[in-house]
């Protein structure tokens, strides 16, 4: 008995190694927005006004954005997903445990393995969103007015990171919570801190026409990526047991904030989007069973050997900083200027250069910010002004549409107005003509 004691003290250790261990089998992918915006701001850029992107002023841009040691250099930033990982997996444990689950070492593993086949291993909004859900659920059965001023406050930045999560956190919030005026405080200090911040900012307007009105009329349209049919019967699979429980318990709220959940892959699908679906799903799972049996175990070895299965097919490794990017990077720093424009090329590189984006406008290359006509002529604009040099990779897709091709205007002008010098590894370098 004293042996099982002490050995109770080193599963969630071995649990956390464990996570850290598939992580680095898998590969990972590290979103260049996290450090891209905090380093653009560092230069002068203001969100929503230079900075194109629809997102909410959190950790992308904004009072709540990542510090400044993560700007210059990329690394930290690996260390910052590990971390919140591994911050997850605490709360997530403890959260487990409060909610008096048999077995919660089982149900975490169960967690690991799920939330890294299904796209866990990218740094995504999704990745904090997952950290704050479980902080939250850890908190929600104190009785304290300070942690109720917390579950308020880290209720209002769920929202704000991922807003499609309002109906699923509602019903989840009614399900395991209550309205306290500790909770109402926090929560609206939450919003209103963002808030200040766009009006203090004089980007208010900009804000309203990116994230409200690009979001619901332009972003929807053309931004939409459905699931694939394989996608879909994996991840219908991996439900079958949780919708079972829920179903046979009469437990409809659970049902309904599941399917909430499937708003958040909407409308770009994508697994690493549903990562609170995984951790929620398995928690409404282990809190319906007595505890966790053949299924459950069956189920961790089958997820497993998916895995090692897909690393071993798609060997990823690091493709964050990939060979080709640093190799690029040595031969930018002796491109004279400060500024230069890449279209199609990773946008890492203005970072890793310490250069900028022309005339103080940065315009992500993607289709739906690249097919709008305000959007290429800001960027044509642009490089009028500051003659920058361009940067262009003609083999970038997104969604099967050629970046460059994708551009209209703006590849126009540089075929116009630039003539072609050397390359930068498998990217064509465009010079201004005199």
């Amino acid at each position: 008995m004293k042996t099982l004691t002490k050995l109770k003290y080193f599963f969630l250790p071995s649990a956390i190694l464990l996570h850290l261990v598939l992580i680095f089998i898998r590969g990972y992918f590290l979103s260049t927005e996290f450090t891209l915006y905090p380093y653009l701001v560092s230069r002068g850029f203001l969100p929503y006004q230079n900075i194109i992107d629809q997102h909410f002023p959190t950790l992308l841009f904004g009072p709540f954005s990542l510090p400044s040691f993560l700007v210059n250099n990329p690394w930290p930033l690996l260390g910052l997903f590990l971390f919140t990982l591994c911050l997850t997996d605490i709360f997530f444990y403890a959260s487990l445990i409060r909610f008096k689950v048999k077995q919660p070492f089982v149900w975490l593993v169960l967690f690991i393995a799920s939330s890294v086949y299904f796209s866990g291993y990218i740094l995504w909004i999704e990745t904090f969103v997952n950290l704050l859900i479980a902080l939250w659920l850890f908190l929600t059965f104190s009785k304290n007015n300070l942690c109720h001023f917390v579950s308020g406050f880290l209720l209002s930045q769920i929202l704000l990171l991922r807003p499609t999560i309002a109906p699923a956190l509602l019903i989840l919030f009614f399900s395991f919570s209550g309205l306290s005026w500790s909770l109402i405080c926090g929560g609206l200090i939450g919003f209103a801190i963002p808030a200040l911040f766009l009006v203090k900012q004089g980007i208010l307007p900009d804000f309203y026409r990116l994230a409200i009105q690009f979001n619901g009329q332009i972003y929807l349209k053309e931004a939409l990526l459905l699931p694939t049919k394989r996608q879909i019967a994996a991840l219908l699979l991996w439900l079958v047991p949780t919708l079972y429980f829920v179903i046979r318990n009469k437990k409809y709220l659970f049902l309904l904030s599941l399917i909430c959940l499937f708003v958040l892959a909407y409308p770009r699908f994508g697994y690493e989007h549903l990562q609170p679906l995984y951790l929620v799903a398995i928690l409404f799972w282990a809190s319906l069973v007595k505890k966790p049996g053949i299924l459950v175990s069956l189920f961790i070895v089958v997820l497993f050997c998916l895995n090692l299965v897909s690393a071993i097919r798609h060997p990823y490794g690091n493709y964050y900083l990939t060979p080709e990017v640093l190799s690029a990077a040595k031969q930018i720093k002796d491109i004279p200027g400060q500024e230069i424009y890449l279209l199609g090329v990773p946008d890492l590189l203005y970072q890793l250069t310490d250069k900028m984006p022309p005339d103080y406008t940065y315009v992500p290359s993607l289709p739906w910010y690249l097919h709008q006509s305000d959007f290429q002529d800001k960027i044509v604009s642009s490089l009028q002004e500051s003659h920058a040099f361009v940067l262009v990779d003609f083999r970038s897709q997104v969604d099967g549409q050629y970046i460059a091709s994708e551009s209209g205007k703006v590849i126009e002008y540089i075929k116009m107005n630039y003539t072609q010098g050397g390359n930068v590894g498998n990217y064509q370098l465009f010079l201004p003509k005199l």
